[in-house]
């Protein structure tokens, strides 16, 4: 079962240019522990959607579409069978919205205190919708935050202009000065 892990990342790096990996351990690729309420990390494998509710998780959101490389069909099923509460919100790599993330949020304002895995592909919308809610929403200062987000990558404007356009437009909107992606 390990080299599909291997694999999927070796395959997922070759497909998005300058993925990093974070952490890989038993959960998923890139998985970053922002603290004991929240996680990020890339698409957990079916064996560990199983038995997140073993491992404390009550609510799961997929930044994902079901349609990207080396997503999980039935995962919605198998995490709620289990009792936890699952949320797919498909973000589109090529043009990240503001209508995304003010879902994101609100669907966050509302976890309350349950345990939360906010995944994707490989972590990186997670990564960056997370920083951008912890900015702006829990209002952890952005140098803090970004080094949740820097453990798995930094957005170029080079390769993932997208996603620069997109940070500076949401922290812009909430009146968040910031040099962090220029």
């Amino acid at each position: 079962m390990y080299w599909h892990k291997t694999l999927l990342v070796l395959v997922v790096s070759l497909v998005i240019p300058g993925v990093s990996i974070a952490q890989q351990d038993e959960l998923a690729v890139n998985h970053v522990v922002i603290n004991s309420q929240l996680h990020t990390a890339g698409q957990p494998p079916r064996d560990r959607l199983i038995d997140l509710a073993d491992h404390g998780f009550e609510m799961v959101i997929n930044l994902a579409p079901p349609t990207s490389l080396g997503s999980i069909g039935t995962e919605g099923q198998l995490v709620t069978e289990k009792g936890i509460t699952y949320v797919n919100i498909p973000v589109d790599w090529l043009n990240p919205n503001y209508a995304d993330f003010a879902l994101f949020s609100g669907i966050m304002n509302e976890s309350d205190e349950r345990q939360v895995l906010v995944h994707c592909q490989v972590n990186k919308r997670a990564s960056i919708f997370t920083f951008l809610y912890r900015v702006i929403h829990k209002k952890v200062p952005i140098d803090e935050a970004f080094v949740a987000m820097e453990k798995v990558w930094v957005p170029r404007r080079i390769v993932e202009n997208q996603w620069v356009r997109f940070g500076k437009m949401v922290l812009e909107r909430h009146n968040i000065d910031s040099v962090i992606f220029d």
